[in-house]
């Protein structure tokens, strides 16, 4: 059958009305392209081979320069318009996989193309769900120390960047204020200049932040008639699709989030 044949539906989609409904009702976020950092070596053959003097492995390197641990590193951002269109509440099975609480589903219009591991982020901030639980000073204690770090003495590193604080306070039972005992500029850097729990002690801070969402699965493609109609993606939160985080930071943790794409211009 030819590619411009009747295959049996007088009813067709008006592209125009499409994207202009993603234009109009969509959100602004920020698309990078998210690879495997040369750290993360995926070819099981390369756990036996030596690179030099080391042992390759199928595993990232902590405190790695480029990727901070994570085993990917991201690249090429630009702005892009989607729709999200649901946070999914409960455990669902989609056509290309899982969906576990807090994910979120992201549509965007014909001709812009995701691929699993990229990252999206959100323009608008958000509170971070259940907060983060941070030891002071990390980056300086123990095996850490042999390390380089990226962060000051009174610096300890946040899985966003943050935009304001709801809640801190530590295991003692502490509470601290943003602006008289930490400062949050913007970046995933809390920054101690007043009051601050002790070297080594475990506190908890809730604040509001420019959430990241990892392209968990690839998306899932939907076409008809030999036509995009755009991909629909699967998105989990940085922080829980890639647990490792070396506490030192990445060379973007100082960057405040204003200072991408002029992100808040």
């Amino acid at each position: 059958m030819g590619r411009g044949a009747d295959r049996g539906l007088g009813v067709d989609f008006t592209f125009s009305l499409q994207k202009g409904f993603v234009d109009n009702r969509g959100e602004t976020m920020i698309h990078e392209v998210g690879l495997r950092c040369v750290c993360n070596p995926e070819d099981l053959h390369a756990g036996q081979v030596k690179h030099g003097d080391q042992v390759l492995r199928r595993r990232t390197k902590y405190g790695c320069d480029k990727c901070g641990g994570e085993g990917y590193i991201y690249r090429k951002p630009r702005r892009i318009i989607a729709l999200l269109t649901s946070v999914r509440l409960q455990k669902n099975q989609l056509e290309m996989g899982w969906a576990m609480p807090g994910d979120g589903i992201v549509s965007v219009k014909p001709g812009i193309e995701l691929s699993g591991g990229d990252l999206l982020t959100f323009t608008w901030p958000e509170i971070v769900p259940d907060g983060q639980v941070i030891i002071r000073g990390a980056a300086q204690i123990s095996d850490n120390l042999t390390r380089k770090t990226r962060l000051e003495a009174n610096e300890d590193l946040l899985q966003y960047n943050a935009d304001s604080s709801v809640y801190c306070e530590d295991e003692d039972n502490n509470v601290y204020n943003s602006g008289a005992d930490f400062i949050l500029d913007g970046s995933k850097i809390i920054k101690w200049v007043g009051s601050k729990p002790h070297q080594g002690k475990v506190y908890t801070l809730k604040y509001k932040a420019f959430l990241e969402w990892v392209v968990f699965l690839p998306p899932d493609i939907r076409r008809d008639r030999d036509r995009d109609l755009g991909q629909r993606i699967a998105a989990r939160k940085r922080h829980v699709a890639l647990v490792n985080k070396d506490p030192s930071g990445s060379p973007s943790s100082k960057t405040p989030f204003c200072d991408r794409l002029q992100s808040c211009a």
